[in-house]
């Protein structure tokens, strides 16, 4: 009965911590969505803008929106961004992303800021465009000069933002503060996790699981806010944004089918994944060193085949975690896999919004232009880290109730159920590792209760039960004051081990003492008396060799 309130009280605990959890997450994101974030009195989205894209061929497009695309590196686009007199006031700048290209701005034949041509070994990811805004350009219109360097559009091109010089700092995460602090404490929480639960790993059964757990999630934050371009908010540099996001995709190589095969009761399953990510664990390690060493090595060396490889190493880990092959599942399980259909219906709209996103133009139907312009990684991230940390904590809940489950059955197996000392076999148990470690300065108390038959006969089991009792905690009270075990060795008979053996007489008395205070103070209507005996190590030792 008394497990069984613990582990409900164990499970509600688990329930109340995520209760408060999703609760901090709403109150974060009423703060910043109301407090923290840029007014929108102080930006302004153009939305107003002419796209012309030039072929190799010579023929030209043109679009009216940020909805265009393009059909190779040799391509040249040009933006015209109108900017009305109503908009005018100093110190404005104009701020976007596009996808590592060269990029200039001009007002007229005046440069006003360049990008993507001199960046030092430079990888594929966002550029963050800052133009600083003359003031004559208002009523006028700014160009923009775009080279791309990759033969097609990694993604949609959102609408450039006006605002002050001062404001442009948070430009990175305009409209996304909530997601990004949240992201930004879980890729804190998670160096954290790594780091105690490297700590825990050969000690703990659940280390393991976690610390690949908390690898993955740092993967894959490390890798959306690279992509989205959220860690120029943290440090304004192309090269960090694209090592944050690269790195996180490679990690996301090994952790995820090493986190998996925790999680999966296929044998098959379970070696696949676990040597596929020792593998690669290996090969994230070597890019790694490359990559710090002065040998001009980049993450993108080898992109497409490290993309594939992602692509094959996360769906193997998705499906095993969608269907684990477990018989008895547990709450954990029921969460994992029902979680997981969320994060692969999320996982499969964005990667079709990715294939589409470059092919969605102004000349598109309504339905498809919104459709690659949501934000489906993000939902894809936040159903993924719900899900492993609540299933992950259901989890860790279940291991430690199976742990104090086997404590106190080990504890129940050791004690006497009526004394609450030490039975037979916790003395036979404690003897054992004595005579194993060799020590022969101890001494050992033989008790045996005086007319517990009597006592038994003419007052009751009950009294004779409490007899019991009053002996064994005179003992226990005596033997735990200067250390030592004591036991019940069955009926009336107690056996104590003192150490040093030069303490047993005081004991002894102390016994006596104990058992005349209770005499004196509860007036019991039985005897209370006690036979001891005492004998040494080196008393026996000394007969024996007689």
């Amino acid at each position: 009965m008394r497990n069984r309130l613990f582990n409900f009280k164990l499970n509600n605990s688990i329930v109340h911590v995520l209760v408060i959890f999703f609760v901090a997450l709403f109150l974060l994101y009423c703060f910043f969505g109301l407090k923290g974030a840029v007014s929108k009195d102080h930006f302004h989205r153009l939305s107003k803008m002419t796209v012309e894209v030039k072929h190799e061929d010579g023929t030209v497009d043109i679009f009216k929106s940020n909805l265009f695309n393009y059909t190779g590196k040799k391509d040249k686009l040009t933006i015209h961004l109108p900017l009305e007199e109503n908009l005018k006031a100093e110190y404005q700048s104009i701020n976007f992303f596009f996808y590592s290209s060269v990029v200039k701005a001009y007002y007229k034949d005046q440069l006003l800021a360049s990008y993507g041509e001199n960046v030092d070994r430079h990888m594929i990811g966002h550029l963050r465009i800052f133009i600083p805004v003359p003031i004559e350009a208002y009523g006028d219109e700014i160009r923009i000069e775009i080279q791309p360097t990759m033969n097609f559009m990694e993604d949609n091109f959102h609408f450039p933002v006006l605002m002050s010089m001062n404001d442009a700092l948070f430009f990175p995460i305009l409209g996304v503060e909530t997601s990004f602090a949240f992201f930004y404490m879980v890729l804190i929480g998670s160096y954290i996790g790594l780091i105690i639960l490297a700590c825990l790993y050969f000690t703990q059964d659940y280390a393991k699981e976690g610390f690949w757990l908390m690898l993955l999630i740092n993967g894959i934050v490390s890798w959306y806010m690279g992509n989205s371009g959220m860690i120029y908010a943290s440090a304004s540099n192309e090269n960090f944004n694209a090592v944050v996001e690269y790195i996180g995709m490679y990690m996301l190589f090994f952790s995820a089918p090493l986190y998996a095969s925790y999680e999966t009761s296929r044998p098959i399953v379970k070696k696949y994944l676990t040597y596929s990510g020792r593998f690669l664990c290996g090969v994230f390690v070597l890019c790694l060193v490359l990559y710090l060493l002065p040998t001009g090595y980049s993450f993108v060396t080898y992109l497409r085949l490290a993309q594939g490889i992602q692509i094959i190493m996360v769906f193997s880990s998705l499906i095993s975690l969608l269907f684990p092959g477990k018989q008895a599942k547990k709450r954990g399980d029921y969460i994992m896999q029902y979680g997981m259909i969320f994060v692969a219906v999320f996982g499969l709209l964005e990667q079709i919004r990715i294939m589409f996103a470059s092919r969605i133009t102004e000349r598109c139907h309504p339905v498809l232009q919104w459709f690659t312009s949501t934000p489906f990684a993000r939902f894809l991230i936040y159903s993924l880290l719900i899900t492993f940390l609540t299933s992950y904590a259901f989890k860790v809940a279940y291991i430690l109730e199976k742990t104090l489950e086997e404590k106190h059955l080990k504890i129940l197996a050791y004690t006497d159920n009526l004394t609450s000392i030490g039975n037979r076999q916790y003395l036979q148990r404690k003897l054992d590792l004595l005579d194993n470690s060799h020590s022969t300065d101890y001494a050992v108390i033989f008790a045996d209760i005086n007319d517990l038959k009597y006592t038994n006969d003419h007052f009751g089991h009950g009294a004779g039960d409490r007899l019991i009792k009053i002996v064994a905690s005179a003992i226990k009270d005596a033997v735990d004051s200067v250390g030592g075990f004591t036991g019940r060795n069955g009926g009336d008979e107690f056996l104590s081990v003192i150490s040093p053996a030069g303490k047993v007489k005081g004991v002894a008395e102390k016994i006596r003492e104990n058992l005349a205070c209770v005499k004196e103070s509860e007036h019991v209507p039985f005897p209370i008396s006690l036979s001891l005996g005492i004998a040494s190590y080196k008393e026996v030792e000394a007969e024996l060799k007689l």
